[in-house]
């Protein structure tokens, strides 16, 4: 019998994790779920809700993988759930717990900050009791847009909370949402470094004046206040936009690479919307920093906030943040670049803000009209004074880059809260697949249709933050309500209770009649099915977990 059994989601990562927990001294086997272990059906015409939103029709995926499950739970002494440290990962786990509990009733749960063996130490230190309210929000979302898709998906148009948010970020954008741009320069009274300002093409500044803006010698500013610059460091989406910018890479193969450096032990759990790094992390960074040359020190790294489970996304060991993230490949170029970030933001630096109110004088008196002038000099004409790091330019000029769209509209929809760090890029890619938008993103006459056909309620992005919002609730006696699982309760009460009455009207409509009695999962019935003699143990003998994490030094 082996001690401890650790169950991941991807059947990749056994062999790694496998050896770093050899390496640490720890007598364990590594099973693999292969993702999620239920689903409901592919079809979404056939909805399998019931109107107390009970799941009637979520099946287990793959009985080898629960009988597989069980075997290794009985020949364990402890289990550890080290499935991804996300929503979906919390599900995984819930229904991991649910098929072994008559085994192991005490399991624990593990989020797993990176893939090498001081991280692994330091997550195991940081193991709890499996929760189930952790699986709330994960299964709620999954029943509130599968209802959404069902009731409303329909004449070849697909509707989603978060596709049709996007779709409705630049509908109603009405052509303030541009691909394109613009860095303008202008010199400083001091004769050191120039004022830089950044804008994108819009409805006030189109793109033939923006043309005539990068030809200009605009006039030396004076600084009017200054500060300390951010050290607040990128979450996964602002690494996202970055790559997409300095690497010409997509959301997608952002996401790719670093989930790839963080099963490979290079990079910590990518999937952060966090902006700050614990102690724990800081210390680890400070080597790293140290051996870059720079005199940066890891403590003046923002701090994450006390409610957040993740660092921002941090390289793992040694990086010479001196070679072009551009050469590099794909991973490595986006572990280099967020590893400069890490550096820039140890250092002190200065951020300093120009008086830019000549700049309205200086372009009436170019012939540029007053609603031109009044935009761009109050724009925010800024500068950094402090260490130079590689690849960073001192003396810019003017001039207009065409970004990429997916990275544009990333970029807008993390800004407004639409989608979460672990889906964003999944988002950004299948909508640009459906060709609703132009390399510009302009409507298509198919987006342009889509919008006509879709609720206008959807269309607002703010319903779906609302709902992404709703679903991390925990309402009173939701955990004992009769009959319901608590992301049932939870489901019925956003989709009956607080969602406008043109959508829940709708959904509500399409829903099954409730039976009472119908069971809220199938757990039993699949633990018989998948594995026909399970072991029924003796109280005395069941196996029981010993493991206590370190006391917090």
């Amino acid at each position: 019998m082996v001690k401890s059994l650790f169950v991941i989601e991807a059947p990749g990562k056994i062999k790694s994790l496998g050896a770093i927990l050899d390496r640490i001294g720890l007598d364990a086997r590594v099973q693999a779920t292969s993702g999620h272990l239920y689903e409901l059906p592919e079809d979404l015409r056939d909805v399998g809700l019931d109107k107390k939103l009970i799941e009637t029709k979520r099946t287990a995926k793959n009985d080898k993988v629960i009988y597989y499950l069980r075997k290794e739970a009985k020949e364990a002494e402890q289990v550890f759930i080290a499935t991804d440290a996300d929503a979906e990962g919390d599900v995984i786990a819930w229904d991991t717990y649910e098929l072994i509990k008559d085994i192991h009733p005490d399991v624990m749960r593990v989020k797993l900050k990176g893939m090498d063996p001081e991280s692994i130490e330091a997550s195991l230190n940081e193991a709890r009791p499996i929760r189930k309210e952790d699986a709330i929000p994960g299964r709620t979302r999954a029943i509130v847009d599968r209802l959404i898709g069902h009731t409303f998906s329909k004449d070849g148009v697909g509707v989603g909370r978060v596709a049709t948010g996007l779709l409705g970020l630049i509908h109603h954008s009405q052509g303030n949402i541009s691909t394109m741009k613009v860095r303008l320069t202008a010199p400083s009274r001091d004769g050191t470094e120039p004022w830089v300002a950044h804008f994108h093409v819009n409805k006030k500044v189109d793109e033939q004046t923006a043309e005539k803006l990068v030809t200009l010698h605009f006039p030396a500013l004076d600084m009017k206040a200054k500060a300390p610059s951010s050290n607040k460091l990128m979450h996964m989406g602002e690494v996202m936009v970055r790559a997409g910018d300095e690497l010409g890479m997509t959301p997608n193969e952002t996401a790719t690479s670093m989930q790839r450096m963080y099963e490979s032990g290079q990079m910590s759990y990518p999937r952060s919307s966090a902006k700050g790094v614990s102690k724990g992390a800081s210390s680890r960074l400070a080597r790293m920093i140290k051996k870059t040359g720079f005199r940066g020190k890891a403590e003046r790294l923002a701090e994450k906030e006390e409610t957040e489970v993740h660092d921002a996304p941090y390289p793992i060991g040694d990086v010479d943040v001196s070679k072009d993230p551009r050469k590099l490949g794909d991973d490595h170029g986006v572990r280099t670049m967020v590893a400069r970030e890490f550096v820039k933001s140890s250092v002190s630096r200065e951020r300093q803000l120009a008086a830019s109110k000549k700049i309205y004088d200086f372009l009436k008196s170019e012939g540029f009209s007053d609603t031109v002038a009044e935009y761009i000099s109050k724009l925010q004409w800024t500068r950094e004074i402090g260490p130079r790091f590689p690849g960073e330019k001192s003396f810019q000029e003017s001039g207009i880059e065409r970004r990429m769209p997916e990275t544009v509209l990333l970029e807008k929809a993390v800004k407004i809260g639409l989608g979460r760090p672990s889906t964003w890029s999944k988002h950004i890619d299948n909508f640009m697949s459906r060709g609703l938008c132009d390399e510009d993103l302009n409507l298509t006459e198919k987006g342009k249709e889509w919008v006509a056909k879709s609720p206008p309620e959807l269309l607002d992005p703010r319903v779906s933050k609302a709902i992404e919002a709703a679903c991390e609730r925990v309402l009173p006696g939701m955990m004992d309500a009769d009959g319901q699982e608590p992301w049932s309760v939870l489901a019925e009460k956003i989709v009956a209770g607080a969602l406008p009455e043109k959508l829940s009207g709708p959904m509500m409509s399409v829903l099954e009649e409730h039976v009472p009695g119908t069971p809220t999962n199938s757990y039993a019935e699949d633990v018989l099915r998948a594995d026909p003699a399970p072991e029924t143990p003796d109280p005395e003998n069941v196996q029981t977990s010993t493991f206590k994490p370190k006391e917090a030094s």
